[in-house]
């Protein structure tokens, strides 16, 4: 008998252990070096962690600050999540730091696979295999897999309250139980805003507007639950700010304002009509490429019949149907970032992954065109692998020679079933991307270690420096460009126990943080010199 079908054999006799191994080695890969790396200088992650710090150094909750002045642009509730792993483990590490977004990680995986479970209705595979599928191909997406899960997003654990809340629409509906349905939406709107602003009430908007125009059942906007709805979504969102102003002094345009230019900034309202009109265009592939490889199969919608087909599963034609209403927020606005769309992966892919199942067969050309290019992408990282041998990055981390065969052999294996299963190489193309993401920690990751522990201890040597006197960023050392100097921050910060707050004024004794331009026209004693991020000169000075 062929090892092929030999395997083939044990996948149908023993499933619940091939859905362990292959969760199993998710965890492993996810998990396994999320601390090996200090903070991300190329994303948010050291401002979400500076502004969670400075909430319990200075033991305000309610007001999030940066360096000590008030920032705007991000609602608290990341910053709450995050100080309550930093008391549940005691660490400012960044494995503290990222290990929120694992736990949204999870439990996105785990609310896909339920709500999929329970309402596909799929005959081709067994409904709990088919949301397995499903909820492995919303974590195992490129974009997902190979970086957002890398390091500490806002957008993870906003991901799953957005689908979460998309989710009980359709399930309230279906019992035709409406008060639960708005009431409970609402509060995951709230949360949602407590997360990252607007785009949670655009969400909640588009999602009931669309599906009740779609059924028919536009008058349930208008019933007494609704209301009731959005009246406990301005009590939860108002009963923050409510404290937020007692407590700070501003007026409210000052906050509404930053929360609307946020979304703002990336529309029309400010790239223009020429940008927008090719923005319109470029997205579709830009969203492919970003979450290869399973948009992919957004060619097995382009047949015959495919709205009868989605209208006529419940389920299909809700996550059709939601998808494209709220799609259009980010497809019209030129300034986005792929992690905004991951709340939708799971409305999208559980279509595609409808069609691959239950309206496709492994001879049909879009199908198999597909599948043809995952393995000429599999077989291309796999034989790309070894340039982890010569790459100058890459051939000086420790056991380069045994992790790069170890990985070879993996994806060699993995690329192989993805051949041989003709039947069912989406599941197969899981796998592949699971060894990807494990041939990223062993080999890619530890090149980028150096120029994060650079910042991190220059920071740190700054810190231990200047304890035992009042500590400073002068003028706009620290806090230009926008967001740059956060990394330095949090790990000074992080080793003081203090905030390292702005100012212009000079105070005597204390330690300033300046660069050259920030120290012309002063007279001041060198007490050190620092690196800054982006390899940014400064000097740790007294002045006289």
């Amino acid at each position: 008998m062929k090892l092929s079908a030999v395997m083939q054999q044990v996948f149908v006799r023993y499933p619940v252990g091939w859905a362990i191994l292959t969760v199993g080695m998710l965890l492993v890969a996810l998990v396994s070096h999320l601390g090996y790396l200090p903070l991300d200088t190329s994303s948010d992650e050291p401002r979400r962690a500076l502004v969670a710090l400075e909430m319990i150094l200075s033991g305000d909750y309610i007001t999030p600050t940066l360096n000590g002045e008030l920032y705007f642009n991000k609602p608290p509730l990341y910053n709450w999540i995050l100080v309550v792993f930093y008391r549940l483990f005691e660490s400012y590490s960044s494995f503290t730091v990222r290990f929120p977004v694992i736990v949204s990680l999870a439990l996105l995986g785990l609310t896909v696979f339920g709500f999929v479970r329970h309402y596909a209705n799929v005959a081709a595979v067994k409904s709990g295999w088919f949301a397995f599928v499903v909820a492995l191909m919303v974590l195992t997406n490129g974009r997902v897999l190979i970086y957002d899960s890398l390091w500490s997003s806002i957008d993870i654990p906003f991901a799953l309250l957005t689908y979460l809340s998309m989710m009980l629409v359709y399930h309230f509906d279906r019992q035709q139980r409406y008060w639960p349905l708005f009431l409970s939406t609402y509060v995951l709107t709230a949360l949602g805003f407590l997360t990252k602003g607007l785009p949670s009430v655009v969400f909640q908007g588009l999602t009931l507007i669309s599906w009740f125009a779609y059924t028919r059942q536009f008058n349930r906007l208008l019933q007494a639950a609704h209301w009731a709805g959005i009246g406990l979504f301005l009590v939860i969102v108002g009963s923050y700010y409510m404290a937020y102003f007692t407590r700070n002094q501003i007026p409210l345009g000052s906050v509404a304002s930053v929360l609307f230019d946020e979304s703002a900034k990336r529309t029309v309202v400010t790239f223009g009509i020429g940008q927008t009109l090719l923005h319109l265009i470029t997205f579709p592939f830009e969203m492919i490429y970003h979450f290869v490889p399973y948009l992919l199969l957004l060619v097995l919608l382009f047949r015959r019949g495919i709205v009868a087909i989605i209208r006529a599963n419940s389920f299909i034609a809700f996550n059709a149907v939601v998808f494209l209403a709220n799609c259009w927020v980010y497809w019209s606005s030129p300034q986005v970032y792929a992690r905004y769309l991951i709340g939708l992966l799971p409305l999208v892919f559980t279509v595609l992954a409808y069609m691959y199942y239950e309206y496709s067969q492994p001879t049909d050309k879009p199908r198999l065109w597909v599948e043809r290019i995952w393995i000429t992408l599999s077989i291309i990282v796999t034989i790309g692998s070894w340039v982890a041998l010569l790459h100058p990055k890459t051939r000086i981390v420790d056991g380069i020679g045994w992790k790069t065969t170890v990985v070879f052999c993996l994806l060699a294996l993995s690329t192989w079933a993805l051949w041989q299963d003709t039947g069912n190489r989406l599941m197969r193309m899981l796998l592949v991307m699971i060894v990807v993401r494990i041939g990223i920690n062993w080999i890619a990751l530890p090149g980028r270690l150096a120029s994060r522990q650079f910042y991190k201890n220059e920071s740190e040597r700054i810190a231990r420096e200047s304890m035992g006197y009042p500590l400073y960023g002068f003028r706009q050392t620290i806090s230009q460009p926008v967001g740059a100097t956060d990394v330095n921050s949090f790990h000074i910060e992080a080793v003081r126990g203090e905030i390292l707050r702005l100012t212009d004024q000079v105070h005597p004794g204390a330690y300033y943080i300046a660069d050259s331009a920030s120290l012309a026209g002063e007279h001041y004693q060198i007490i050190d010199t620092m690196r800054l991020f982006d390899r940014h000169s400064a000097k740790l000075v007294l002045f006289k």
